[in-house]
């Protein structure tokens, strides 16, 4: 009977997934035990009692669509730990371990890369898309057009996810059987260190069948390279060997190999000679596809409109940083019962991790006072700039205001929006449009000052 409950329930959880989210399966559902089957209700075991209010109030009827297909039963009785003996006992009944799961789980898994970090869930936007277009070259065509890769760039804007989907690819395209090594700086250091104290001749004989039998070597975090000369003179080795056969080599860091203190000099110059390219902080589009795109990735439920607030409001976060946000919105949305996370968890959530903007000016500044201010500056009626006339001497004027709104009050796009009753998309296009005449025109910057000077004195 449990070898037949473990097969069906592991089919659950292959299917949960297209209906419940990824942190929610992670959170909740993972951890969730199937001990029996008992007049037509399955009985699963819960780690906290929390876990299990989760799964009657949220997440029960979603569950059941999917047991219904696998175990032809919709009941479920959900038990915790301290019951869980007495039910057992009641029974009879016997069931694996944790360990012993997990250990069959190991043993099945080949490919070493983050199934989760491929090119299809990687968002590509300006500041990062030429660093995507040299991955995918990479990946499609190992060591034939850029080699080594170098990708740079602060923590959290998806340098070790670029080098699991260059992984993933190959592993998944691969037509004949390819050595591919993945590895952290660290873990280079301490195998090396390892191998230097197993003893010279064997240990090292074994690193090197690991490394420079590599047909693509992927390094991660090449910035936390030892300053110990022999570290050094291995990687400086390796990346000779693997590069004169013709072998793909990835490396990431945090920064240019200029920047890198530990770095010897002949390794700088082996880095520079191949494709280096850094990625950039998001901008708010690809902030804004980042968010949607990871709400779509782990079926969040989010009240409309949050995702374009969140991309504003987040500017100054990382992806990672902004993923984890996300989380705990709607971890706290679950927490108090809801599906749909709303405005209220998104503020609770930004008030306790200090995620909040500043105005720029004094806090008597208002999107009142900025529209009043234009309109006087340019000699035109409030109705007029708030209205729908695209003659261009309201036209100009209304991309200020809006653009002055956006800077010095650091209020969100939507609210914008909602005081000149236009979309999302038509004041991200006001914005930009002032944006990029205050790079290129004296004008503009001279005009802008104007009106920010008569903001100060109103």
């Amino acid at each position: 009977m449990q070898e037949y409950i473990d097969k069906q329930w592991a089919k659950c959880l292959d299917d949960f997934p297209k209906k419940i989210s990824s942190y929610a399966m992670d959170l909740w559902i993972n951890t969730l035990q199937p001990i029996n089957i008992e007049n037509n209700t399955l009985v699963l075991v819960a780690p906290t009692d929390m876990c299990r209010q989760q799964i009657y109030n949220i997440y029960l009827k979603r569950m059941q669509e999917v047991l219904r297909e696998h175990f032809n039963l919709e009941n479920v009785h959900v038990l915790l730990p301290e019951e869980r003996d007495e039910y057992v006992e009641a029974f009879n009944l016997s069931h694996p371990s944790a360990d012993s799961v997990l250990e069959n789980k190991a043993t099945t898994t080949q490919n070493p890369f983050n199934p989760r970090y491929t090119f299809d869930n990687f968002v590509v936007g300006t500041t990062n898309q030429v660093i995507y277009a040299a991955a995918r070259a990479v990946a499609e065509s190992p060591a034939v057009r850029f080699n080594p890769l170098f990708i740079y760039g602060a923590s959290g804007l998806g340098k070790t996810h670029l080098l699991h989907a260059i992984g993933n690819y190959i592993w998944a395209h691969k037509t004949s059987n390819l050595n591919i090594v993945y590895v952290t700086c660290e873990q280079f250091t301490n195998a090396f260190l390892e191998a230097l104290r197993v003893s010279r001749e064997k240990g090292m004989d074994s690193f090197h069948r690991r490394y420079r039998q590599a047909d693509v070597l992927l390094i991660d975090d090449i910035q936390f390279i030892s300053s110990k000369k022999g570290v050094q003179e291995e990687f400086f080795n390796t990346f000779n060997d693997l590069y004169q056969a013709g072998k793909q080599i990835i490396i990431s860091s945090d920064r240019p190999p200029r920047d890198i203190e530990t770095l010897e000099e002949r390794l700088r110059s082996r880095f520079a000679g191949g494709f280096m390219q850094d990625i950039q902080p998001p901008d708010f589009e690809t902030r804004l596809l980042i968010i949607q795109k990871k709400i779509e990735l782990e079926r969040f439920e989010f009240e409309k409109g949050l995702d374009y607030e969140l991309a504003e409001r987040l500017s100054n976060l990382n992806i990672r940083e902004m993923e984890a946000i996300l989380r705990k919105i709607y971890f706290l949305a679950n927490f108090h019962g809801k599906v749909v996370a709303t405005k209220a968890d998104m503020e609770e959530v930004l008030q306790k991790e200090g995620t909040t903007h500043e105005p720029t000016l004094d806090s008597k500044l208002t999107p009142d006072r900025i529209l009043n201010t234009v309109c006087k500056y340019f000699t035109i009626d409030e109705k007029d700039l708030t209205g729908r006339k695209r003659n261009k001497e309201i036209v100009e004027p209304r991309q200020i205001c809006i653009y002055l709104m956006w800077s010095q009050l650091a209020i969100p796009l939507t609210t914008i929006g909602q005081i000149f009753g236009r979309d999302h998309t038509t004041i991200i296009h006001a914005r930009d449009k002032i944006m990029e005449q205050v790079k290129s025109s004296g004008q503009m910057k001279k005009i802008l000052n104007d009106i920010n000077n008569l903001l100060k004195d109103y």
